[in-house]
This record gives C-alpha cells, structure tokens and sequence, in this order.
C-alpha cells in the first residue's frame, strides 16, 4: 500500500531490515502496527500449552500481517523470518483511516482480505482430503515457489520449511512427515 499522495505516509510508514530467523513480534506484546512483506518470508504461528512453536501459515513479498487487536485477546501469534527480509510497518490508526477514507485503497484491501481467507480455506481443504504423502505432495505444489531475499538471492520457499513447518501445516507430527517421505524413498528407489 504505498502512497506518496498522502502527507501522512512517511511519518507514518518505516521499513526495516530483519535477519532470518529474527522474531518480529510474539506474545504477549500487541503492537498498534500492521505489516507488509517487502522482500523475504514469513512465518506465522501459535504457542501450544507447553511454549512448542506451531507453524499456521508462511507468507512472503507482498503479503499482510499483524493487527490482532479486533480479535480481542483471543488469539495471539508470533511472526519470525525465514531468510533475511524487508518488512514495511504501518502506523495502525494510520492504515485504519487510509483503509476507510480511500475506496480505491478500501477495495483493494477486501479483495486482499478475501484472497487470503479463500487461499486458507483452500489449504485447509486440499489437508483434509488426503493421505499424509498426498498432504505433503500439495503442500509442496503449494509452496514450491522462488522467493528473494534481501540480497536477491533467491529460494524455494517449500526448502525453507522444517519437517516441524511442514507437519504443523497438514497437522501431523514430525515422525509421521519424516516416516512419509522414507516410504516415498522406498517405492522411488
């Protein structure tokens, strides 16, 4: 969402570089900011009871982030890198009243909204539908994208993911991920 248009934008707009691996926020720390992907990945998750990180979703360039607020304190999530990124901070109240005020942003903003929605429900359906080779054939089609990081080095975004990742986004653990893949390896080889 840029727009040099608005006197507001670069007092209420900052980029900043953050290495991989680097958290942007966790919990408990609720932040008035949203953010963009300029260049890099994301990855987006939960804590289980006992503090063990849980992957739900890896975005990257040109994908939004952040503002729990209108969840009222019913979810929570942290945000850490995947390589070296450019991540775009909004201002809260600033990308709110852009938002409202502007129909073209407005409207472009809902149809991203939607995307997302309908790209999770997407997932979420091709996960339940299959077995967990088939869960991890799709994953891989899903995320077997070149991404760039802030150097212009580029990745395979599906190589960036952990066997832990990769078995938080079809729900399965770790050993199944890996004993899946093993069995791949027998039939292939």
């Amino acid at each position: 969402m840029k727009n040099s248009e608005n006197p507001n934008f670069s007092a209420s707009v900052r980029e900043v570089t953050i290495s991989k691996n680097e958290i942007i926020y966790k919990p408990p720390i609720a932040e008035n900011y949203m953010y963009e992907v300029v260049q890099g990945v994301v990855k987006l998750g939960g804590y289980s009871e006992t503090g063990e990180e849980n992957t739900y979703d890896v975005i990257y360039s040109g994908d939004y982030f952040g503002n729990l607020k209108y969840l009222n304190g019913q979810f929570f999530e942290f945000s850490k890198t995947l390589v070296d990124s450019k991540i775009r901070i909004y201002d809260l109240a600033f990308f709110k009243k852009t938002i409202i005020e502007n129909p073209v942003t407005s409207e472009w903003f809902i149809a991203y909204l939607l995307k997302r929605w309908c790209l999770a429900e997407k997932k979420l359906g091709q996960v339940n539908e299959r077995s967990t080779f088939q869960k991890l054939e799709f994953l891989k089609s899903h995320f077997n994208i070149p991404v760039l990081d802030i150097h212009g080095e580029e990745h395979l975004l599906y190589n960036l993911l952990t066997q832990k990742d990769k078995g938080d986004l079809i729900g399965a653990t770790r050993q199944t991920i890996a004993n899946a893949l093993k069995k791949k390896s027998v039939f292939i080889g």
